[in-house]
């Protein structure tokens, strides 16, 4: 097994556990759109790194409802990773930046409508969705708002990569630090382009 397949076995195991080990609130389906101008705009921002596409994400994070960090006042993004799995009729994309400590978002896509989280995680357990959990390594938290744009509609076949843009606000969540808790909120743009889609986990 090549070091990237390990690599992304691993981030892949943490992810899933992150999302599997919470409580969830009701999904929230949303209905993406397909537009192809976008993909020169998305293949303008992917860069390449070991046969990997490398995604683009620009994001803005809220402490206690204050900027600490904004990529957009910077005029540059960062890296992202992408991970890409068809289980069935859905097609679930991760997108992160950081390694063992960072944040992202989570879709999973379906024929005609999506799911969109924003997720954080840590080697350390500091995150909570609310005030009154306990403290855990990771969070997927429901987003305020997301738009999801594809630059071609999926057919859901093993081998098929998926691009596009999503943009969402996170809704509000909580991290303790040295016994001082603070509220998280999070703003994303995303460009991605998958790898070829293998089966799930």
């Amino acid at each position: 097994m090549k070091l990237n397949n390990i690599f992304f076995a691993l981030i892949s195991a943490c992810i899933i556990q992150l999302s599997c080990s919470q409580q969830q609130k009701k999904a929230d389906y949303g209905a993406y759109t397909v537009d192809g101008s976008i993909k020169n705009v998305v293949d303008k921002k992917i860069s390449s790194s070991h046969d990997l596409n490398m995604g683009a994400m620009d994001f803005r994070i809220f402490e206690n409802d204050s900027v600490t960090a904004d990529s957009w006042a910077k005029g540059q993004s960062i890296a992202c990773m992408t991970l890409a799995t068809l289980d069935g009729d859905t097609i679930n994309i991760t997108g992160f930046a950081g390694m063992f400590a960072g944040f992202g978002f989570q879709l999973a896509l379906f024929k005609d409508t999506c799911i969109v989280r924003h997720f954080a995680k840590s080697d350390m357990e500091m995150y909570k969705l609310k005030r009154s959990d306990s403290v855990t390594f990771g969070v997927s938290v429901p987003c305020k708002t997301y738009t999801l744009t594809l630059a071609h509609h999926p057919s859901f076949k093993k081998g098929e990569m998926v691009e596009g843009v999503v943009e969402l606000e996170s809704e509000d969540y909580y991290e303790e630090k040295n016994r001082t808790e603070q509220k998280d909120r999070v703003q994303l743009k995303v460009y991605f382009k998958t790898e070829q889609l293998k089966g799930g986990l």
